[in-house]
Formats: structure tokens, sequence, C-alpha cells
């Protein structure tokens, strides 16, 4: 599965993306918990946004190993 890290996500993580092969099936909210233990839960906060397929998905989402994932940080404005 293709993960995209956007705004200052990628910054952060210094990566724009990274590609992870799923071994069992896994939802988003599980994916997240993943990245947390790979990354430190300050990089994916409760409030961090997530789109699967150009679609914006809850925790709840059941991925599959070709699909493309991205996360972003909430956007401000003003």
């Amino acid at each position: 599965m293709n993960i995209l890290y956007f705004a200052s996500l990628k910054e952060s993580l210094e990566i724009p993306n990274e590609y992870i092969e799923l071994k069992k099936s896994m939802t988003v909210g599980e994916l997240r918990v993943l990245l947390i233990e790979k990354y430190g839960d300050n990089n994916f906060p409760s409030n961090i946004l997530c789109a699967v397929n150009q679609e914006i998905a809850n925790k709840s989402v059941q991925l599959k190993d070709k699909d493309e994932v991205a996360f972003y940080p909430p956007v401000t404005g003003g």
C-alpha cells in the first residue's frame, strides 16, 4: 500500500511517501497505530486527516494492499 504524507507531516517525517506491504487485513485506525509506533504519536495526533484512494476516510475503513492512503494535518485559514 502506498502511503503519502503532506504539509507539515511530510516535513516532520522528512519523507513524502512510503510503501508498506499489508500482511493482514487492516483498518485506517490500525494503520495509524502502526505509524505511531514507527514515528511517534506527535506526528499522528487524533485530529490528523486521512484519505483512502482520494476519498476522506474514518478509522474504520478497511484497507487493501493496492490502496493509496494519504495523511495530512488539518488545514486552517482565514
